[in-house]
């Protein structure tokens, strides 16, 4: 993008915009996960069609599946590492103008930015409230998604290196879950473990990670011990991988023991909170 004589931050200006035309496209289509088209025919009119139709399952899925493959992956954000060095910040100053914290561009704060924007979307109350609801609006015949069907979906698809981790020769340049997955992984398990543990989990503070609901924003309790039952799996692979991999690097066994702990306490948490 930098002619000759123009200064990088052109390069990180485009870099920028490409990287949140990329984000938004992927944040509009989770919209179709639990989505209704929304009509406002009137009774007799010609071809008239419900006020309220549920986006057929295998459209959802279709989003579902661009997200996790171009959003939960670190792939499509393999960028070349030089190019990095290349997004500098401006350096004009002008009065009501903040300078930038940092000069370096914070690929991992900004890559984490929206894959978390995306799963907000996907684990909202509202999301989660309609996908609930529209399992009754679809006859039993038919095929529908379900709230079961999108946790399991994200949880294989966020934590998908447990389900192949074999030993290897793994180091802390080249781990076995790279620095990208970790964030989206700690990301997910943060969202997940206030599902589990429910509106009470306000504020609560499980080793270093602040559950954040609130009883205006309660989900379906279905959806709690969905995600308690995911927690609890999710736990059982995890330990089973630190079991069949001895010998990994120290980022990812750091990584999947700490998670593996903090699974152990929302759990305890749950159990605690449900007691009568």
């Amino acid at each position: 993008v930098p002619k000759t004589g123009d200064g990088y931050q052109r390069a990180r200006k485009a870099f920028g915009v490409l990287l949140g035309n990329y984000g938004s496209s992927l944040f509009f289509a989770s919209r179709y996960v639990g989505g209704l088209y929304v009509n406002r025919d009137h009774k007799g009119d010609p071809n008239g069609r419900p006020p309220f139709i549920v986006v057929p399952v295998d459209k959802q899925r279709a989003a579902l599946k661009l997200v996790s493959e171009r959003m939960f992956n670190d792939k499509p954000f393999a960028f070349p590492p030089e190019l990095y060095n290349y997004l500098a910040a401006t350096r004009w100053s002008h009065w009501g103008l903040r300078e930038p914290e940092r000069l370096d561009y914070a690929v991992h704060d900004v890559i984490n930015l929206w894959q978390d924007r995306v799963l907000e979307q996907l684990l909202s109350p509202l999301t989660l409230k309609r996908l609930h609801d529209n399992e009754l609006k679809v006859p039993t015949d038919q095929d529908a998604l379900t709230l079961a069907e999108l946790l399991d979906t994200l949880t294989r698809s966020i934590f998908s290196e447990l389900d192949g981790l074999k030993p290897g020769d793994y180091t802390n340049r080249k781990p076995a879950v790279s620095s990208l997955r970790r964030n989206l992984q700690r990301t997910y398990l943060k969202r997940l473990s206030s599902l589990a543990v429910g509106p009470q989990s306000a504020g609560l503070s499980l080793g270093g990670m602040t559950l954040s609901t609130s009883s205006s924003n309660a989900v379906p309790e279905d959806c709690q011990t969905l995600a308690h039952m995911q927690l609890h799996r999710l736990r059982e692979r995890i330990n089973k991988a630190l079991a069949t991999v001895p010998a990994m690097d120290d980022y990812s066994r750091a990584h999947l023991g700490e998670s593996s702990e903090r699974i152990g306490r929302v759990l305890e948490v749950k159990l605690m909170t449900t007691r009568p």
